[in-house]
């Protein structure tokens, strides 16, 4: 009995250490910068992601000063299980600095879903998402985007399952809420439809706490009958597209004293959802993927189905003040002209103006110092910031590009689209501002390229900020 004790204690020493050691292959390590992620252990080959300074990763498999990164909780020892490839010397056994960023947005969808190698229905079948399974979603491609286990914490393509629809997701935390209201919806249906495989609808049947509190206090008022669905309004694959019977504003808040965005005009077809105390949030009708970032903006109920909003609305319409009249001056004594000083011209009819640049040399800060390279020009990242605006989330990129030469619109165009590759999310715009040597980087920036999460929008420049500068 002791021997089988003892044996049996050997056995299960022997076991931890086996787990153990396979729990702890390669070596938990940080990135000192942000740190882009390659598709192999070379500098050229393509980008698949990127690290935030401080983030925990595993590294393992180094070869020619370039390492294989893992998710810091991966315990299979094995290169395929990679989530890209980066140069060791940036990877240090301590933090040095620590900032975090998010990446990606929780879904779910409420179907089977196929996950695909690429995006397009071609594309070889790798696996499938269940109904309701959580996944975090990036990288998106036209109609199609990327699916992560929810856990994941490396932004990385390698580190994907694969692509979906992004038509069939809707967000993770709208979704926890609807459960209850699914099934009183499906009760009351007859049992023919029960009996058919149907797909999940989106029912704005809720009635938030505000409302409750306003129903305790207000006299009943009498039910209002469901009607049919007429011509002017169906349902898609979520929400609801509605056919506007007037002018309709939209507003950045869900009340009548916040911004207007924009004036949707009379017979204009919209998609609408996200019904909260009496407002819509409006989208494109053809917008695929369900996120309220993703909004136009905010528009009272009453004027999306054409109802009268007078006791619906929250507050009435902002009306502008009456100008007062104005007073009438008395006519100031007519003074004759100064005579103009005579401008000094060349034969060849252009005029010559000398900036004295010594002028302007203490009052400016001197150039930031690059410390990354792409497309051929030293850059450095001055500032990242996020903003929402017009109901719409913008990513802004502060670039200085240390250039000798002022940057064409192709060159400016590719530059540009790297950097926006590294740092776009899915559903947010970005924008990038450069600025060049000699400029003030609090002021206005020498280029503006905007991109949304799919493709470029705009290219523009504006040759007066390089006004003192050597480029002008």
């Amino acid at each position: 009995m002791r021997k089988t004790c003892i044996l049996s204690l050997t056995a299960l020493c022997l076991l931890l250490v086996t787990a153990a050691t396979a729990a702890a292959f390669g070596e938990i390590r940080y990135p000192d910068r942000p740190l882009n992620l390659r598709s192999a252990r070379s500098a050229q080959s393509q980008w698949v992601g990127s690290l935030h300074p401080g983030q925990k990763v595993r590294i393992s498999f180094m070869k020619d000063g370039w390492v294989a990164v893992f998710e810091p909780g991966e315990t299979r020892a094995d290169e395929a299980f990679a989530v890209g490839y980066s140069n060791v010397k940036f990877l240090l056994p301590k933090p040095t600095r620590v900032e975090p960023e998010t990446w990606g947005e929780l879904m779910v969808t409420p179907r089977t879903l196929n996950i695909r190698d690429g995006a397009s229905v071609g594309s070889r079948l790798v696996g499938n998402l269940e109904a309701m399974e959580r996944v975090k979603v990036d990288f998106p491609e036209g109609d199609w985007i990327m699916v992560f286990h929810p856990d994941a914490t490396i932004r990385s393509q390698m580190n994907a399952r694969g692509y979906c629809s992004a038509k069939y997701f809707e967000p993770a935390a709208q979704a926890a809420l609807v459960p209850d209201e699914r099934q009183q919806t499906v009760s009351g249906r007859d049992e023919a439809q029960q009996a058919a495989p149907m797909p999940i609808e989106d029912d704005s049947t809720s009635v938030s706490g505000a409302a409750e509190v306003r129903a305790a206090v207000q006299p009943p008022q009498p039910a209002v009958a469901v009607e049919e669905p007429t011509p002017s309004s169906s349902s898609g694959d979520w929400g609801k597209t509605v056919t506007l019977q007037s002018d309709v504003n939209l507003r950045t808040e869900r009340t009548s004293g916040s911004v207007q965005v924009r004036t949707l005009k009379a017979g204009e077809r919209v998609r609408v959802d996200f019904l909260k105390n009496g407002w819509y949030a409006v989208f494109e009708e053809n917008e695929v993927l369900r996120s309220e970032n993703r909004a136009l903006g905010y528009a009272l109920r009453g004027l999306i189905e054409g109802e009268d909003v007078g006791q619906n609305a929250a507050s009435p319409e902002p009306v502008a003040p009456v100008a007062p009249e104005a007073k009438t001056a008395p006519p100031q004594p007519a003074q004759s002209p100064q005579p103009a000083q005579p401008m000094v011209v060349q034969e060849s009819g252009k005029q010559t103006m000398v900036i004295d640049r010594s002028k302007f040399a203490g009052s400016k800060r001197p150039d930031p110092s690059p410390n990354k390279t792409a497309h051929g020009y030293q850059y450095r990242l001055l500032e990242k910031s996020e903003t929402k605006k017009y109901g719409v989330t913008w990513i802004t990129l502060k670039i200085f590009l240390s250039t000798t030469k002022l940057p064409e619109a192709t060159q400016l165009k590719d530059f540009c689209t790297t950097l926006w590759s590294e740092h776009r999310r899915a559903t947010r715009n970005l924008v990038v501002l450069v600025y060049l040597p000699g400029m003030d980087t609090d002021d206005l920036a020498y280029g503006v390229v905007t991109f949304d999460d799919k493709a470029m929008l705009e290219l523009w420049v504006r040759q007066v900020a390089l006004f003192g500068t050597k480029f002008l």
